[in-house]
């Protein structure tokens, strides 16, 4: 691991195990998140098409929303959500 990436890690007190892939793929999905313009999203991620990065993450926290609920709901005993 570079010497550089170690010091502003620790300085912005940064788990030792956080790569910055991370930090931008959650850059990416609250934009998505916040409804913005999914080409510009996808040109700032300098992806190849907004199609990518929409398929890529655009309905990642909404889906894993629902597997959670879905899992949640089986564990206390409902049959399904309403």
């Amino acid at each position: 691991m570079p010497a550089r990436w170690r010091t502003a890690r620790n300085r912005l007190h940064l788990p030792e195990n956080f790569r910055l892939h991370d930090w931008r793929a959650s850059k990416i999905t609250n934009d998505l998140d916040a409804h913005e313009n999914p080409v510009e999203v996808s040109a700032n991620a300098r992806h190849h098409s907004p199609g990518y990065t929409m398929a890529r993450y655009g309905r990642r926290r909404a889906e894993g929303a629902k597997k959670l609920a879905a899992s949640s709901a089986s564990r206390i005993g409902l049959s399904s959500l309403v």
